[in-house]
Protein backbone atom coordinates (compact mmCIF):
# COMPACT_ATOMS: atom_id res chain seq x y z
CA UNK A 1 0.00 0.00 0.00
CA UNK A 2 1.65 3.54 -1.02
CA UNK A 3 2.24 5.19 2.05
CA UNK A 4 2.56 2.91 4.25
CA UNK A 5 5.38 2.52 6.38
CA UNK A 6 6.09 -0.56 8.84
CA UNK A 7 8.79 -0.51 11.81
CA UNK A 8 10.93 -4.04 13.30
CA UNK A 9 9.26 -4.17 16.59
CA UNK A 10 13.26 -4.76 17.44
CA UNK A 11 14.35 -1.36 15.79
CA UNK A 12 11.82 0.37 16.75
CA UNK A 13 12.03 -0.77 20.48
CA UNK A 14 16.21 -0.18 20.10
CA UNK A 15 15.87 3.13 18.73
CA UNK A 16 12.98 5.34 21.09
CA UNK A 17 14.60 3.81 24.12
CA UNK A 18 11.77 1.45 25.16
CA UNK A 19 10.84 -0.29 28.05
CA UNK A 20 12.33 -4.17 26.54
CA UNK A 21 15.52 -1.58 25.52
CA UNK A 22 16.04 -0.36 28.90
CA UNK A 23 15.10 -4.24 30.64
CA UNK A 24 18.06 -5.52 27.90
CA UNK A 25 20.33 -2.84 29.22
CA UNK A 26 19.93 -3.63 32.84
CA UNK A 27 19.99 -7.24 32.65
CA UNK A 28 23.34 -6.72 31.11
CA UNK A 29 24.62 -4.66 33.86
CA UNK A 30 23.15 -8.01 36.40
CA UNK A 31 24.66 -10.44 33.98
CA UNK A 32 28.27 -8.41 33.92
CA UNK A 33 28.28 -7.95 37.93
CA UNK A 34 27.97 -12.05 38.40
CA UNK A 35 31.09 -12.37 35.81
CA UNK A 36 33.55 -9.99 36.99
CA UNK A 37 36.07 -11.49 34.63
CA UNK A 38 34.17 -10.16 31.64
CA UNK A 39 31.77 -12.07 29.11
CA UNK A 40 32.16 -12.23 25.37
CA UNK A 41 29.40 -11.02 23.35
CA UNK A 42 28.58 -14.88 21.88
CA UNK A 43 27.98 -15.85 25.73
CA UNK A 44 26.08 -12.26 26.16
CA UNK A 45 24.08 -12.86 23.44
CA UNK A 46 22.96 -16.71 24.91
CA UNK A 47 22.62 -15.57 28.25
CA UNK A 48 20.00 -12.80 27.28
CA UNK A 49 18.25 -14.48 24.27
CA UNK A 50 18.97 -11.52 22.35
CA UNK A 51 20.94 -11.45 18.84
CA UNK A 52 24.69 -10.13 18.66
CA UNK A 53 23.52 -7.11 16.31
CA UNK A 54 20.97 -6.16 18.30
CA UNK A 55 23.14 -6.34 21.90
CA UNK A 56 25.78 -4.05 19.97
CA UNK A 57 23.52 -1.63 19.35
CA UNK A 58 23.20 -1.50 23.34
CA UNK A 59 26.91 -2.12 24.23
CA UNK A 60 28.50 0.82 22.21
CA UNK A 61 26.20 3.59 23.47
CA UNK A 62 27.48 2.02 27.22
CA UNK A 63 31.30 1.61 26.43
CA UNK A 64 31.27 5.00 25.16
CA UNK A 65 29.90 6.54 28.41
CA UNK A 66 32.40 4.56 30.74
CA UNK A 67 29.18 2.03 32.05
CA UNK A 68 31.26 -0.71 30.14
CA UNK A 69 34.90 -1.57 29.33
CA UNK A 70 36.54 -3.85 26.74
CA UNK A 71 39.30 -5.87 26.59
CA UNK A 72 39.78 -7.95 23.64
CA UNK A 73 36.21 -9.75 23.41
CA UNK A 74 35.49 -9.75 26.74
CA UNK A 75 33.31 -6.92 27.91
CA UNK A 76 32.81 -5.95 31.96
CA UNK A 77 31.33 -3.13 34.23
CA UNK A 78 32.99 0.02 33.83
CA UNK A 79 33.53 2.70 36.21
CA UNK A 80 30.37 4.72 35.78
CA UNK A 81 28.24 1.43 36.40
CA UNK A 82 30.36 1.23 39.88
CA UNK A 83 29.63 4.84 40.83
CA UNK A 84 25.82 4.39 40.10
CA UNK A 85 25.68 1.19 41.99
CA UNK A 86 27.70 2.73 45.24
CA UNK A 87 24.85 6.01 44.66
CA UNK A 88 22.13 3.69 44.35
CA UNK A 89 23.31 1.68 47.88
CA UNK A 90 24.01 4.87 49.72
CA UNK A 91 19.98 5.38 48.81
CA UNK A 92 18.91 1.79 50.23
CA UNK A 93 15.94 2.72 53.41
CA UNK A 94 14.35 -0.46 53.50
CA UNK A 95 11.20 0.29 55.35
CA UNK A 96 10.61 3.25 52.37
CA UNK A 97 11.76 0.88 49.73
CA UNK A 98 9.19 -2.03 51.01
CA UNK A 99 6.36 0.43 52.11
CA UNK A 100 4.32 -0.13 48.79
CA UNK A 101 4.63 -3.54 48.61
CA UNK A 102 3.22 -3.53 52.53
CA UNK A 103 0.84 -1.15 51.29
CA UNK A 104 -0.31 -3.62 48.66
CA UNK A 105 -0.77 -6.32 50.83
CA UNK A 106 -2.85 -4.71 53.35
CA UNK A 107 -5.05 -3.50 50.73
CA UNK A 108 -5.47 -6.96 48.92
CA UNK A 109 -5.67 -9.06 51.87
CA UNK A 110 -7.40 -6.50 54.80
CA UNK A 111 -5.18 -8.37 56.99
CA UNK A 112 -2.89 -6.21 59.65
CA UNK A 113 1.04 -5.93 57.91
CA UNK A 114 4.62 -5.81 59.66
CA UNK A 115 7.68 -5.75 58.78
CA UNK A 116 10.25 -7.38 61.63
CA UNK A 117 14.11 -7.32 61.72
CA UNK A 118 16.21 -9.34 63.86
CA UNK A 119 17.56 -7.45 67.26
CA UNK A 120 20.74 -9.93 67.18
CA UNK A 121 21.88 -9.09 70.79
CA UNK A 122 18.08 -9.53 72.22
CA UNK A 123 17.86 -12.59 70.10
CA UNK A 124 13.92 -11.21 69.40
CA UNK A 125 12.66 -9.24 66.65
CA UNK A 126 11.29 -5.99 65.98
CA UNK A 127 8.74 -4.39 63.89
CA UNK A 128 9.83 -1.66 61.93
CA UNK A 129 6.88 -0.46 60.72
CA UNK A 130 3.04 -1.67 60.73
CA UNK A 131 -0.07 -1.31 58.75
CA UNK A 132 -3.12 -2.23 60.72
CA UNK A 133 -6.32 -3.85 59.55
CA UNK A 134 -9.22 -2.02 59.08
CA UNK A 135 -11.44 -4.48 60.46
CA UNK A 136 -13.29 -4.69 63.41
CA UNK A 137 -11.81 -7.85 64.60
CA UNK A 138 -8.44 -7.91 63.61
CA UNK A 139 -4.61 -8.62 64.16
CA UNK A 140 -2.82 -6.39 66.36
CA UNK A 141 0.61 -5.24 65.85
CA UNK A 142 2.59 -2.14 67.25
CA UNK A 143 5.52 -0.34 65.54
CA UNK A 144 8.62 -0.93 67.61
CA UNK A 145 6.85 -4.18 69.30
CA UNK A 146 9.15 -7.30 70.06
CA UNK A 147 8.41 -10.98 70.03
CA UNK A 148 10.14 -14.54 70.66
CA UNK A 149 11.98 -16.04 67.69
CA UNK A 150 10.61 -19.20 68.11
CA UNK A 151 6.82 -19.04 69.06
CA UNK A 152 6.26 -17.01 66.26
CA UNK A 153 6.29 -17.00 62.25
CA UNK A 154 8.77 -13.66 62.09
CA UNK A 155 10.72 -14.63 64.74
CA UNK A 156 11.30 -18.45 63.12
CA UNK A 157 11.69 -16.60 59.20
CA UNK A 158 14.62 -14.51 60.61
CA UNK A 159 16.36 -17.15 62.96
CA UNK A 160 16.33 -19.86 59.93
CA UNK A 161 18.14 -17.59 57.58
CA UNK A 162 20.95 -16.73 60.36
CA UNK A 163 24.68 -18.19 60.01
CA UNK A 164 24.57 -21.76 61.43
CA UNK A 165 26.44 -20.95 64.70
CA UNK A 166 24.35 -18.39 65.69
CA UNK A 167 20.81 -20.75 64.86
CA UNK A 168 22.74 -23.73 66.87
CA UNK A 169 23.28 -21.22 69.15
CA UNK A 170 19.95 -19.87 70.31
CA UNK A 171 17.83 -23.55 69.74
CA UNK A 172 20.86 -24.55 72.34
CA UNK A 173 20.19 -21.80 74.70
CA UNK A 174 16.95 -20.16 74.31
CA UNK A 175 13.99 -20.32 77.06
CA UNK A 176 11.48 -22.20 75.59
CA UNK A 177 8.21 -21.04 77.45
CA UNK A 178 5.14 -22.30 76.32
CA UNK A 179 3.09 -18.82 75.55
CA UNK A 180 -0.46 -21.08 74.42
CA UNK A 181 -1.02 -24.56 74.38
CA UNK A 182 0.16 -24.71 70.79
CA UNK A 183 3.69 -23.29 71.65
CA UNK A 184 6.46 -25.84 71.02
CA UNK A 185 9.54 -26.31 73.66
CA UNK A 186 10.81 -29.28 72.02
CA UNK A 187 14.44 -28.17 70.85
CA UNK A 188 14.88 -30.67 68.15
CA UNK A 189 11.51 -29.40 66.74
CA UNK A 190 12.57 -25.74 66.33
CA UNK A 191 15.45 -27.26 64.80
CA UNK A 192 13.31 -28.96 62.05
CA UNK A 193 10.95 -26.20 61.75
CA UNK A 194 14.09 -24.19 60.99
CA UNK A 195 15.25 -26.30 57.88
CA UNK A 196 11.50 -26.20 56.77
CA UNK A 197 11.61 -22.34 56.49
CA UNK A 198 14.55 -22.33 54.43
CA UNK A 199 13.12 -25.58 52.23
CA UNK A 200 9.73 -23.93 51.73
CA UNK A 201 10.49 -20.12 52.01
CA UNK A 202 7.58 -19.75 54.47
CA UNK A 203 6.23 -20.44 57.50
CA UNK A 204 2.75 -20.10 59.08
CA UNK A 205 2.08 -20.20 62.87
CA UNK A 206 -1.26 -20.82 64.69
CA UNK A 207 -2.17 -19.50 68.10
CA UNK A 208 1.52 -20.10 69.32
CA UNK A 209 1.98 -16.77 71.06
CA UNK A 210 -1.17 -15.81 71.38
CA UNK A 211 -4.30 -17.55 71.60
CA UNK A 212 -6.47 -17.42 68.73
CA UNK A 213 -4.14 -15.20 66.26
CA UNK A 214 -2.04 -16.71 63.55
CA UNK A 215 0.83 -15.26 61.41
CA UNK A 216 2.49 -15.98 58.11
CA UNK A 217 6.08 -14.43 57.30
CA UNK A 218 8.05 -14.57 54.43
CA UNK A 219 12.21 -13.36 54.58
CA UNK A 220 12.86 -10.75 52.55
CA UNK A 221 16.66 -10.19 51.23
CA UNK A 222 19.37 -8.09 50.53
CA UNK A 223 21.17 -7.52 47.67
CA UNK A 224 24.35 -9.89 48.94
CA UNK A 225 21.70 -12.11 49.69
CA UNK A 226 21.46 -11.81 53.56
CA UNK A 227 18.24 -11.31 55.06
CA UNK A 228 17.35 -8.28 56.38
CA UNK A 229 13.88 -8.58 57.14
CA UNK A 230 10.32 -10.74 57.59
CA UNK A 231 7.10 -9.67 56.00
CA UNK A 232 4.59 -10.85 58.64
CA UNK A 233 0.56 -11.25 57.96
CA UNK A 234 -1.56 -11.41 61.06
CA UNK A 235 -4.95 -12.66 61.48
CA UNK A 236 -7.54 -14.12 63.77
CA UNK A 237 -6.63 -17.79 63.60
CA UNK A 238 -9.91 -18.83 62.04
CA UNK A 239 -9.91 -16.13 59.09
CA UNK A 240 -6.19 -17.23 58.70
CA UNK A 241 -7.47 -21.09 58.58
CA UNK A 242 -10.27 -20.75 56.34
CA UNK A 243 -8.06 -18.64 53.40
CA UNK A 244 -4.18 -19.94 54.29
CA UNK A 245 -3.15 -20.75 50.79
CA UNK A 246 -3.68 -17.55 49.21
CA UNK A 247 -2.64 -15.47 52.48
CA UNK A 248 0.85 -17.42 52.48
CA UNK A 249 1.10 -16.98 48.92
CA UNK A 250 0.11 -13.68 48.95
CA UNK A 251 2.98 -12.73 51.57
CA UNK A 252 5.49 -14.71 49.42
CA UNK A 253 5.16 -13.01 46.56
CA UNK A 254 5.32 -10.04 48.50
CA UNK A 255 8.67 -10.61 50.22
CA UNK A 256 10.11 -12.38 46.66
CA UNK A 257 9.01 -8.70 45.25
CA UNK A 258 10.74 -6.47 47.79
CA UNK A 259 13.68 -8.72 47.72
CA UNK A 260 14.10 -8.08 44.16
CA UNK A 261 13.22 -11.41 42.99
CA UNK A 262 15.72 -13.26 45.02
CA UNK A 263 14.65 -17.03 46.11
CA UNK A 264 13.77 -17.61 49.59
CA UNK A 265 14.83 -21.44 49.30
CA UNK A 266 18.00 -22.11 50.39
CA UNK A 267 17.75 -26.04 51.35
Amino acid sequence: MIGMTTTDPETQDRDSGGPRAMGRVLALLELLARAPGGLPLADISVALGAPKSTLLNSLRPLVADDFLVVEGVLYRLGPKAFRLAATIGSAYDLPRMVRGYLRALADQTQETIGLAVLDHEMKRFVYIDVIESSRPVRYTMRLGMSGPLYSTAAGRVLLAYQPEDYRNDYVAKARLVALTERTNTDREILRAQLQEVRETGVWLSLGESVADSAAVAAPIFGPDGTVLAAVSLGAPTDRMASNREALMEAVMKTAAHASGGMAAVSG
